[in-house]
């Protein structure tokens, strides 16, 4: 596989502000050509004259109604540094890539359903952000789903209420007050990352997703869409972010390939994937190296 598994040479992530953490060469299975990848990313509040060219005509429609410069500003440079990323993974310049949106399994709309790659067959991509703050998370052969937060004036009990389980609760209202809301945090990024990943929004039901927050990986299940479909079960567990955050990753239990985390901060962009395992979701990839 060319660019290897060790820290691949690239263009500066300088050239916008939709910085990016280092990564090495694209690791995919050696078996079955499955994975998912993490990168995360920070933005300033003042925008950067090389990323808006980048996005594309929805992308720039979204940033036009943003009232507040700084968050217009976050917007845009992490749709930047995403697509330098991903233009960087499948080898192709970061303007050409096609992003899209999914429709919304709930109601049908293509304005707020999951994110995906209209012209990367096989591919399944989650983007989160708080602040200037992003992550994404890229999968290959299963559905994915990834959530970051950065922590907030406490919430109330009426939250915690309205979002937890009981036994969530009650594990978050046995902490010292000072933890709490960083416990509630933790329970609510896995709940995000979950119905992310189920491709879902905040109308979910996050009290009827349990996420066993006491446990290292917690397995919720998907409900049935139809009367006698099996549920589906998932893991969620935590994935490194920036100092300070809070980040959780989700996909369906049992899904092949590993988990690859590049670590928060600047760094090189990523080498591409050779050509038929970029555009072949069929395709066995060669083992790294």
């Amino acid at each position: 596989m060319s660019g290897g598994a060790g820290h691949a040479g690239g263009r500066a992530v300088s050239e916008g502000a939709g910085r990016v953490a280092p990564g090495g060469g694209p690791v995919v299975d050696a078996v079955s050509g499955t994975g998912v990848w993490v990168w995360s990313g920070w933005v300033p509040d003042e925008p950067a004259a090389a990323d808006t060219p980048l996005l594309g005509a929805a992308e720039l429609r979204r940033a036009g109604r943003f009232s507040d410069a700084a968050a217009r500003a976050w917007y845009v440079g992490a749709h930047a540094g995403v697509r330098r990323v991903l233009g960087a993974f499948f080898g192709l310049p970061p303007e050409r890539l096609e992003w899209g949106r999914a429709r919304c399994p709930g109601c049908g709309s293509d304005r707020h359903g999951p994110p995906r790659l209209p012209d990367r067959p096989g591919w399944e991509v989650s983007l989160s952000r708080t602040a200037g703050h992003w992550m994404l998370a890229l999968s290959r052969g299963a559905p994915v789903g990834v959530d970051v937060e950065r922590p907030r004036p406490a919430g109330s009990l009426a939250l915690y209420r309205r979002v937890l389980t009981g036994p969530e609760r009650a594990w978050v209202e046995s902490r010292p007050v000072d933890e709490r809301h960083t416990a509630f945090l933790r329970c609510w990024v896995r709940k995000e990352a979950v119905v992310k990943g189920w491709g879902l929004g905040l109308g979910t039901d996050l009290s009827a997703v349990p996420v066993d927050p006491e446990r290292e990986v917690a397995a919720p299940c998907r409900p049935s869409s139809a009367p006698g479909e099996p549920e589906e079960r998932w893991t969620v567990r935590e994935v490194a972010a920036a100092p300070g955050l809070l980040a959780a990753l989700a996909r369906p239990a049992g899904a092949p390939g590993t988990v690859l985390t590049h670590p928060p901060g600047e760094g090189p962009l990523p080498a591409p994937l050779p050509r038929d395992a970029a555009t072949d979701p069929n395709e066995r990839a060669g083992p790294p190296g």
